[in-house]
C-alpha cells in the first residue's frame, strides 16, 4: 500500500496537544478503517527547532490521509507520497 507524509507547520504547538493530535488520528484512522476506507498512521516525528512535524500514513490514496487528518482536526500544508528508504532495503 502506498505510504504518505503529511507535513504540517505547527508553531507554538505545545507537548500536551501533540499528544492528543495523535490520539485524534489513531482514532481516526481505525474509523476510517472500519468504515472501509483503510488509513493507518505509522509514526510522526516533531522537528522542533521549525515547528514543523511530518507525519507518516500507509494508505490507498491521498486523498484518504487528507480525510483522516480532516476529521482529527489536525492542520496540514500539504501530504505527498513517499518512498521508504531503509538500511535494509539499499
Amino acid at each position: 500500500m502506498p505510504l504518505f507524509v503529511a507535513k504540517r507547520d505547527l508553531p507554538g504547538i505545545t507537548p500536551d496537544a501533540l499528544v492528543s493530535a495523535g490520539v485524534r488520528a489513531k482514532t481516526c484512522c481505525a474509523e476510517m478503517t472500519r468504515e472501509g476506507d483503510s488509513v493507518r498512521w505509522i509514526r510522526s516525528f516533531f522537528l522542533p527547532g521549525t515547528s514543523q512535524t511530518h507525519c507518516y500514513f500507509e494508505a490507498a490514496s491521498q486523498e484518504a490521509v487528507a480525510e483522516a487528518n480532516t476529521r482529527a482536526r489536525i492542520p496540514f500544508t500539504e501530504i505527498v507520497e513517499v518512498v521508504e528508504m531503509t538500511p535494509e532495503t539499499v
